[in-house]
């Protein structure tokens, strides 16, 4: 039987929302902790909660938009020269020749001291789509996790991560109900999924997970939502359960 462990969203909002922060996730496997996306207001979103980069051991990164990794050349710069140590960085391997030299290589490369790449900054692990990684001391055993593409905006990579075979947790992703069932019926009991009460082509609508099977929708947990409108009322989720920013859910 796998040991529960805990996960906290840092954030609920889009990359706009100012009051409920970027949509990242903070994970407890067994006292360690991980964070699911780094977006550019995640330390702040740490600090709040008494947490810094001291208390993180590692990170994995779903995608490149700046809400979900604008943090990390703050972590590396941060690890290099006040923390003097290497945080493990699990990114999925089409992101290989692009994290870098696309987007944290001009603020990052610094030729006198040699730090020429990602890994001068951190642990690096490329994850393949499919392969199991672990949110532990580097063993197999504890929560472990892998990683499947999704679709977000077109032409760009972004991927959801799977938990312990239980748990999926969306990043961002248009609604796609033919995977969630299909994830259902592999035996996925909980849906951590971005959602907007307002029309947004690269995000799943509330409207639209409205129209999943019962059964999905109770298993849904939404996120990314930024604010819930003022008409808006909690019975009204069909099933579904709102996240809440700082509150630790057990799984």
């Amino acid at each position: 039987m796998t040991q529960p462990f805990l996960m906290m969203m840092l954030g609920v909002g889009n990359g706009f929302c100012k009051s409920t922060y970027h949509n990242n996730a903070l994970i407890d496997a067994e006292g360690r902790l991980f964070l699911i996306d780094c977006g550019a207001m995640a330390w702040q979103s740490l600090h709040e909660i008494g947490l810094g980069f001291e208390d993180i051991e590692g990170i994995f990164i779903t995608h490149l938009h700046y809400d979900h990794c604008g943090g990390l050349e703050e972590a590396a710069l941060y690890g290099a020269y006040a923390a003097r140590r290497k945080m493990k960085l699990w990114l999925p391997a089409p992101l290989q020749g692009v994290i870098w030299e696309k987007y944290l290589s001009g603020t990052l490369e610094n030729k006198l001291e040699g730090k020429l790449s990602l890994d001068d900054y951190f642990e690096v692990h490329w994850i393949e789509e499919g392969e199991r990684f672990s949110f532990s001391a580097g063993s197999s055993a504890g929560l472990t996790a892998r990683w499947m593409q999704t679709r977000h905006v077109p032409a760009k990579f972004s991927c959801s991560v799977i938990m312990n075979n239980r748990i999926f947790y969306s990043s961002d992703m248009r609604a796609d109900k033919e995977l969630l069932c299909s994830l259902a019926d592999q035996g996925i009991e909980t849906f951590y999924h971005d959602t907007s009460f307002t029309h947004n082509p690269v995000h799943a609508g509330f409207e639209e997970l409205c129209g999943y099977p019962e059964e999905i929708r109770n298993r849904l947990y939404l996120m990314h939502y930024g604010e819930l409108p003022a008409d808006k009322l909690e019975q009204e989720l069909q099933g579904m359960k709102l996240l809440k920013q700082h509150e630790w859910l057990s799984w």
